[in-house]
């Protein structure tokens, strides 16, 4: 869940190495530190808290280093103090490393390393790697030897990047497993290693994905792959897409801000290419690499992912007449689930490199189902990995809790669900057309959503400030809108909130209403849930609870019975959970800031989760 970089070349490696880490910090923000040569050999400085705090106090230590690491951690082993901060150093100098992942048998190594006199300087289990590569370069290996030497003694998933003084113009990758990626990319005057492709100078159009059990050396003079025996890799390389860039935050006052504000051009993004309005058409070309007959459909995901999943799986089963479930990817990871040829495992992860999600994929294809990956990295293992890989279309997202890439994600599996229904005849083409009618006027009532920001913000600073505990309810569709919503509380302002569907009510979330504790309800339009969720309302209000209603916008007995109101600024049932969750991301965004906490960069998280 770290970011990390390196740098081979013949400019100033500092300079590269700080602006690449402001570049990977949406990954992990505890800590972050850079190691470099230069004629006096390694120099590394590292600092807890943010790249800002390391670059106030290199003051040109690195002289003209040409080649370094870099590292932005997320904190599993050892609290996040400079001590614990990536790069780390050998017992004699002249190694050091930055690792993502985790070391399973990092005690065991720790102690047959103490044993033999060598001191730490970390709690981090990341520390055995420089000592061991230290130890085999004392023995006559090589760098790029030393390394994958000490790669095969770790249990678990890595990814390390070394430098060693001794051979002063080269920098060492290696990975085992989904501990995250690693890309090779050549700008016109270095190598660069990264995790991402967002560290890469805007130089490099293309990149080389290094593999499980792959290693790969860096030096002015060029590159080489290896595999884990040593045999030589030839590779080629992938062209880059503009979405993997980071924008510029420009007016916004934080990327949260920014992104959920251009919700709208956003999903232009997953529109393009794919929806003739004028013929009323849809084409997701993937679709047609797609088992013709499917049995059914198995949506998995983890957090805002496994949200969308359930928003996606409803509609996929709604349109498309296909058996759909949803499962946390983890959990379907830990288990052995009945799944066989004519099974697809739709695969939802905004990052594509999420450890748990992964996992899933890789045992879904063990039992011979079809893959496919919904996700805004087609660079990432995930979208490697699968059959199919599905872009939503919204380019790269930095902060962490994620908004564009949810809205993006929902409307992708819509869109799906609508393909795989009218090419099996399951959808009419009125229907099929109504559908595509409603995708068309989104962007648009996606605008005037956003556009009630303002009460919005004066909601958070009246009611939520002080508050601690909240629920969210909804029904159907709503019922993921609710949990997503919940989330953006839990992760922003760190508001313990529940996303409920209200059917539960009376089997045991009626026991938490109270005053103190608002319940935000999430009403349909018609049908006969809008009767059961003014029921809801009723239940609430009658334990002196209040009631925070999001209705569409005509709703004139909701807006009088609710103590507060949210409209919905549209008429069409098809926009309503696209729509609601735009003011529950504002709202949580705005609590956030009313209680002081920076919403980007929430406490104990981070963007990618690439460990167990």
């Amino acid at each position: 869940m770290c970011g990390i970089v390196g740098y081979a070349g013949n400019g100033d490696a500092k300079t590269f190495l700080l602006r690449a880490l402001k570049d990977l910090e949406y990954r992990g923000y505890d800590s972050a530190g850079i190691a470099a040569i230069n004629g006096d050999g390694i120099t590394t400085i590292k600092r807890a808290g943010r790249v800002s705090a390391l670059e106030e106090t290199i003051n040109g230590q690195f002289g003209q280093a040409t080649t370094g690491i870099g590292h932005t951690r997320w904190a599993t082993h050892g609290a996040p103090t400079d001590a614990n901060a990536h790069p780390h150093l050998s017992y004699d100098g002249k190694v050091a490393i930055a690792h993502n992942g985790i070391i399973e048998n990092h005690d065991k190594l720790r102690r047959r390393l103490e044993d033999d006199g060598i001191e730490f300087e970390s709690q981090t289990d990341s520390e055995v790697i420089a000592h061991l590569i230290a130890r085999h370069m004392q023995a006559g290996d090589s760098l790029l030897t030393a390394t994958k030497k000490t790669s095969r003694r770790l249990k678990g998933l890595s990814v390390i990047l070394a430098i060693s003084a001794d051979e002063p113009d080269a920098v060492v990758g290696v990975r085992i497993g989904y501990a995250g990626s690693l890309m090779m990319g050549e700008s016109s005057d270095a190598w660069i290693l990264a995790s991402n492709a967002a560290a890469m100078p805007s130089d490099v159009n293309a990149v080389t994905h290094i593999d499980h059990c792959e290693a790969v050396r860096i030096s002015t003079d060029g590159a080489t792959i290896v595999d884990v025996v040593g045999n030589l890799v030839e590779k080629e390389s992938v062209k880059l897409i503009a979405g993997n860039r980071i924008s510029e935050i420009n007016e916004h006052a934080h990327f949260m801000h920014k992104e959920i504000s251009e919700q709208a051009a956003t999903v232009q993004g997953a529109l393009r290419g794919r929806v003739d309005f004028s013929n009323k058409r849809i084409d997701i070309p993937e679709l047609a690499l797609l088992p013709p007959e499917l049995n059914r459909i198995v949506l998995a995901g983890m957090g805002t992912s496994h949200f969308a999943a359930m928003t996606g799986a409803r509609r996929i089963e709604r349109l498309a007449r296909i058996p759909t479930s949803v499962e946390y990817a983890g959990e379907l990871a830990d288990r052995d689930p009945v799944m066989g040829e004519r099974d697809l495992l739709l695969a939802v992860t905004q990052s594509g490199e999420t450890y748990d999600t992964l996992t899933a994929i890789e045992k879904a294809k063990s039992v011979g189902s079809t893959v496919a990956v919904v996700t805004a990295n087609v660079h990432s293992e995930a979208a490697r990995m699968a059959d199919v890989a599905i872009d939503i279309g919204s380019g790269l997202e930095v902060a962490v809790p994620a908004t564009k890439t949810f809205i993006n994600t929902m409307l992708v599996l819509y869109m799906m669900g609508l393909q795989l229904g009218r090419n099996a005849g399951r959808l009419s083409q009125p229907d099929f057309d109504r559908h595509v009618q409603s995708i068309a006027s989104l962007p648009g009532a996606i605008n005037r959503t956003l556009g009630q920001e303002n009460e919005i913000e004066d909601l958070a600073y009246d009611r939520f400030i002080n508050v601690e505990n909240m629920l969210i309810l909804g029904r159907g569709d709503l019922f993921p809108i609710a949990m997503e919503g919940a989330l953006k509380m839990k992760e922003t302002a760190y508001v313990h909130a529940e996303g409920c569907s209200a059917s539960e009510m009376k089997h045991g979330i009626n026991a938490l209403i109270q005053p103190d504790t608002p319940a935000i309800v999430l009403v349909p339009e018609n049908g006969e849930l809008r009767n059961k969720i003014l029921t809801s309302i009723y239940e609430v209000q009658s334990r002196s609870g209040e009631v925070i209603a999001l209705a569409q916008h005509g709703d004139i007995e909701v807006q009088a019975l609710a103590d507060a109101w949210i409209p919905i600024p549209t008429d069409d049932d098809e926009h309503t959970p696209f729509l609601m969750t735009i003011p529950l991301q504002q709202l949580a965004y705005h609590t956030a800031i009313a209680r002081g906490y920076n919403p980007d960069r929430p406490r104990n998280l981070a963007k990618t989760v690439t460990v167990a």
